[in-house]
Formats: C-alpha cells, sequence, structure tokens
C-alpha cells in the first residue's frame, strides 16, 4: 500500500493521515509511541522516523522513559510535593517528631527553583550532570550583573554558604527525578560546591546587647501614640525572645500561641518551652529563664486570645513577614548598627548572641546544638573561638601547687594600663551577672 512504509526490520512503520506521515515505534509490552513527523514529503518523512526510531532505542537501553521531562516539569512536582508536605504540617496541633516543610523554607524552595528554571529549565531532566551543576556556579555569580534595576532584596552577588545552598536544592530535583524513574540508569551527579569563605553574621556583644535592652525600652516610651508603641513593643519582645532563645527568625514569625507551653525547670523555676517547626524539623526549645518575663508581659497586653494566633502578630493579626527594616531603623536610631569590626548588625545577630552567651556560660555545646536547631560541628565551627568561659579555664588550668620554679623577692607595681584592664574585666563580670539575673533584661 503505497501510504504504509515499512523500515528497520518492522520496528518503525511510517503511514499518511490527512496528507502527512506518522511514526509508530514499539516500545515493549504492547505498547507504541506514536508521533507526527510533520511532513508530506515521503523521504525526509524517511529521515526523521529513523532518527525518532534510533533516539527511542537509546533511551529504552539507558532505562529512560521514552517522553521526557524537562527540569520545569520536575520543578513543578517537586513543588507540589513540597506544598502538600507543607499543609500537613499545617494541620498538626503540634510539633511531632515528623518533619514537614515550614512556610519559610516553602518560600526558599520557590525562589532557589526560579534560579534553575531560569538556567536549565528547557533541559531534559536526564541531561542534568555534574557539569551542567558545575556550570551553575559561574551562570549564577554573573546572573545580576547584566540587570541595570536589581529585583528588590537581590544581591548581585551571591555569597558561597547561598550557592551551596542551591546546589544542594538542584541536586535534590535531581534525585526527586531519579525516585521518580525519569532518568534511567543515568548516574546520579556527584558535584559539591565546597564554601570557599565562611561568612558569619557578627554576634551582639554583651555590652552592645546590655544598651540595646535600654534603649529598646526608652523606644517604646518614646512612642507618640498607641499604634506606635505596639509597634514597637513588638519590636521589643521580638528581640529580646530571639537573643534569650537561639531561634531562627522564621521559627519566631511561624509561633503560633498554642506553642508557648509553661514548664518548671530543674531548680523549680517557672519558665516556657517553645514547639518550633523550622528548617530542620520540629523541636522544643527552652529559652533562658528571662524570656518567661517577656512572654508574661505579652500575653497579658494580648488580653482574649486564641490558640491559633500568631505569638509575634502584626497589629491586624497576621504573621510577621520581617521586622528587619524596623530593627535596622532602630540600630541606627540607638548607634549600635556595627561592632568594633565593622561588622553589621541584624536580627540573626541575636542567634549568634545566644550562642556566644551559653558557650561563655558553659553550657555544653550537645544541649546547645539540640536547643537551637544545628550540629555540634556548626557550634564548634562558628562559635568555637568564643572566649573561654572561667569555669573552664580553671578546669584547663588544673591544681595549684605542681610548679615550684623561683619567685620574685618583690611583686611589681601594676601599670596603669594593668589597672584599667583590671577595672575592665571586673564591669565586664558585673554585667555577665546583672544579665543573667535578669535584672538587665
Amino acid at each position: 500500500m503505497d501510504d504504509k512504509r515499512v523500515l528497520e526490520d518492522g520496528k518503525l512503520v511510517l503511514f499518511r493521515r490527512n496528507g502527512l506521515w506518522q511514526a509508530r515505534i514499539p516500545v515493549g509490552s504492547g505498547r507504541y509511541i506514536w508521533r507526527s513527523l510533520k511532513t508530506s514529503d515521503e523521504a525526509k518523512a524517511a529521515a526523521l522516523g529513523r532518527k525518532l526510531f534510533y533516539q527511542t532505542d537509546a533511551k529504552l537501553a539507558e532505562g529512560l522513559p521514552v517522553h521526557s521531562r524537562t527540569l520545569n516539569a520536575v520543578i513543578d512536582e517537586y513543588v507540589a510535593m513540597r506544598e502538600r508536605d507543607n499543609a500537613l504540617g499545617k494541620a498538626a496541633k503540634r510539633a511531632s517528631s515528623i518533619k514537614h516543610t515550614s512556610d519559610g523554607m516553602l518560600r526558599q524552595v520557590k525562589r532557589v527553583a526560579a534560579f534553575w528554571r531560569a538556567y536549565a529549565g528547557v533541559k531534559p531532566i536526564e541531561a542534568l550532570d555534574d557539569k551542567l551543576l558545575k556550570g551553575y556556579v559561574g551562570w549564577r555569580k554573573a546572573y545580576y550583573h547584566g540587570m541595570a534595576v536589581l529585583p528588590k532584596n537581590a544581591r548581585p552577588d551571591p555569597a558561597d554558604k547561598t550557592l551551596q545552598w542551591e546546589i544542594m536544592l538542584g541536586k535534590l530535583l535531581i534525585k526527586f527525578a531519579h525516585d521518580q524513574g525519569y532518568r534511567g540508569n543515568k548516574p546520579l551527579p556527584t558535584f559539591t560546591f565546597v564554601p570557599k569563605r565562611k561568612r558569619v553574621r557578627p554576634a551582639i556583644t554583651l555590652n552592645d546587647f546590655t544598651v540595646m535592652q535600654r534603649k529598646l525600652q526608652a523606644h517604646v516610651l518614646d512612642a507618640k501614640n498607641q499604634r506606635e508603641r505596639g509597634s514597637r513593643l513588638l519590636l521589643h519582645d521580638y528581640v529580646l525572645v530571639l537573643a534569650l532563645s537561639g531561634m531562627r527568625v522564621g521559627e519566631a514569625n511561624e509561633l503560633r500561641m498554642r506553642d508557648v507551653e509553661a514548664i518548671m525547670d530543674g531548680d523549680g523555676r517557672p519558665n516556657v518551652q517553645f514547639h518550633v517547626r523550622g528548617k530542620t524539623g520540629a523541636r522544643v526549645v527552652v529559652p533562658h529563664i528571662d524570656a518567661k518575663r517577656a512572654i508574661d508581659d505579652l500575653s497579658a497586653r494580648r488580653g482574649e486570645w486564641k490558640e491559633d494566633d500568631y505569638l509575634f502578630a502584626m497589629p491586624g493579626g497576621g504573621r510577621i513577614i520581617t521586622l528587619a527594616d524596623q530593627f535596622d531603623a532602630f540600630m541606627a536610631k540607638a548607634g549600635l548598627t556595627h561592632n568594633s569590626a565593622g561588622e553589621k548588625y541584624t536580627l540573626y545577630s541575636l542567634r549568634h548572641f545566644y550562642a556566644v552567651r551559653a558557650i561563655q556560660r558553659d553550657v555544653d555545646i550537645y544541649t546547645i546544638a539540640r536547643n537551637m536547631g544545628t550540629s555540634v560541628q556548626m557550634i564548634e565551627q562558628y562559635y568555637g573561638k568564643s572566649a573561654t568561659p572561667q569555669s573552664r579555664a580553671r578546669r584547663l588550668g588544673g591544681e595549684t601547687g605542681i610548679y615550684h620554679g623561683p619567685r620574685s623577692e618583690t611583686v611589681p607595681e601594676p601599670t596603669p594600663d594593668q589597672k584599667a584592664a583590671r577595672a575592665a574585666r571586673q564591669r565586664e563580670r558585673r554585667a555577665v551577672r546583672k544579665v543573667l539575673s535578669g535584672s538587665a533584661v
């Protein structure tokens, strides 16, 4: 019959439909793929049919699906999966051992996925390999440099830690597609981006924290009206609880009234604990005992409230998106924008303040890491250089009476600089005792 051609030992059949040639290729188990070749020319149809046949045969040999999925399609599926997981987490009344996708993590996934769509969204998922992953780094570094106007909050030069996270998400997308069988027998890429520069946000110093507390209180008292007072009280409570608990900003933003639980500590003192859902899953956070005062004040001001109300709520009761701008404006007014090394303070500096203070109070690193929802390695890596606590110094120093070397006949009088340094250390110790006792909060 003139409008049917059988090629490749019967495995490729060409036929005409409505004047255009079509191809039919078997793919096993009695299944076929049908494809229009979009031409009325028989010789051209034969060439296109053979090309499709060999491409299909190669995919079948590698265990790949005959209909390739693009990275864009995989991202759509992956984001939908994370959205469902996020909804499951919201449905839970209490934090549990099951880790769900938080609102903050979902926003991060969608934000970074947009870069991957721009970089390789139209490519078939099986084409994503080590070479393509490695190429993302250079592409991403140059991404914003060609733009005349940058999007809001965009940083032209991404930090190494940012690139590491974005590469990790790219690998997660590939692994997701692999588990769905979209990549056949293709091996998973092994490329890993190792940050060369470790960017650590500065911890607020104890002296600056003491000044900050005093000026926060004055900031509230100086409010011109009730609305402004409410906004400043929110910042006051928010800043203190972050500094005294070590929570991440996103975790604090998600807290509901039901997530705050009254407890008694081992010394019989009343405190609170927070049921937090963050990027590392659900956990219980026990803050420094002074945080209870801020929570009690907040609860008393709130009056009637429901369990689903946000703990830190905007004036209309909605969720906090960010208080970063308000915090920056307050710190500028207080003259506390940077530390002595010129590093800018941010809201995350409060988390680092908590970690450093906990280490200096000689809380064991495992307990700190568990409370902060991070690893022991991260605590050691970023905070291990903190000043050695006196109690630890005593243990390292050991007992006296071991060394019996020659002694000077006279003890020299300390210099003025030595006296000033000694007085500064004494003031520091008094400030520490004041903060830990709660009298400075």
